[in-house]
């Protein structure tokens, strides 16, 4: 039929449809180099994450929270000399604040170049190179242009050297409780004996005050001693029965006179209150009369 080869004919025993073309022996690539013919893909970040407004928190030294104070003593000290450097003799704490509010900005736009190269690098450390290109970023290409700001002039040493107060003293060592306490109760030998702990580690606080010690009651083995021991808790769980029942009688004496007790109706109760009352009262007013008699003799006495 016309559009068919024959397996078995000359013709037949090239490239049929449906197969694919055998690689050349000059285009076959050798083992762990790459293709010729495959395709170059080159990859790219599709989305990128706004850092301009990322707040990192210090950890501590300066620029935290408790140094911020020096931060900004230091940048007005700065501001200072620099106006000094011009020829201004004085300066108003507007115009202070002015120019510091300035260099905030001015350092602010600087770090965020800084960080722009790091995030383009895919780092999280900057390095002199993240540096220079916030540099040119901000117009300075070479160190000539520093050369002007490095000159001090006039000024001596000892003013553009900033004072900063000493160091806090140590902290005094902790006493030394090896000899009171004993190798049983101190801690020092559990730390020489874990060799992972760092020589220069303080030693563990006394065993007494993180480890307690197990007590057991000792155990009684005499059989003339355990039957001295039973005889005597017999007897005074027998005396503590006897006062149970004494409590128990008395409990009862006393319920059975509270029974034979008359009941009383409201009205007797409410009439003897009237009375105690009115009984009261008048025994007040006697004791009132008797006072006016008191008084009243004392006065005549007094005029006699």
């Amino acid at each position: 039929m016309p559009g068919l080869l024959s397996p078995l004919s000359a013709s037949g025993t090239g490239t049929m449809a449906g197969m694919k073309r055998p690689y050349e022996d000059v285009s076959v690539p050798t083992y762990g180099e790459p293709h010729a013919k495959k395709r170059k893909v080159t990859h790219q970040l599709l989305h990128r994450q706004p850092n301009a407004n990322l707040v990192e928190p210090l950890g501590g030294g300066f620029g935290a929270a408790d140094d911020q104070e020096f931060i900004d003593t230091q940048l007005r000290r700065a501001i200072a000399i620099q106006c000094k450097g011009v020829g201004f003799t004085s300066a108003r704490p507007d115009a202070v604040e002015s120019m510091a509010s300035l260099v905030h900005e001015y350092m602010t736009k600087f770090t965020d170049n800084i960080r722009q190269s790091m995030a383009s690098a895919r780092r999280t450390e900057p390095l002199p190179h993240d540096y220079i290109y916030a540099l040119n970023c901000a117009g300075i290409t070479g160190s000539g242009t520093l050369e002007p700001h490095l000159d001090t002039g006039d000024f001596p040493p000892s003013l553009l050297q900033s004072t900063c107060p000493p160091p806090a003293a140590a902290d005094p060592p902790p006493p030394e409780l090896e000899g009171m306490l004993g190798p049983e109760l101190s801690g020092k030998a559990d730390k020489e004996s874990r060799k992972y702990i760092p020589a220069h580690f303080p030693a563990f606080p006394p065993k007494h005050t993180w480890k307690s010690t197990p007590v057991y009651a000792k155990r009684e083995v005499d059989p003339h001693a355990i039957r001295e021991k039973a005889a005597k808790e017999g007897i005074e769980a027998e005396k503590s029965l006897r006062r149970l029942m004494e409590k128990k009688k008395e409990g009862e004496r006393v319920k059975k006179a509270r029974r034979a007790q008359p009941k009383r109706s409201p009205v007797a109760v409410k009439r003897e209150m009237l009375w105690k009352t009115a009984l009261k009262e008048a025994l007040e007013e006697e004791d009132a009369e008797e006072a006016e008699k008191l008084r009243g003799a004392r006065e005549r006495l007094a005029e006699d």
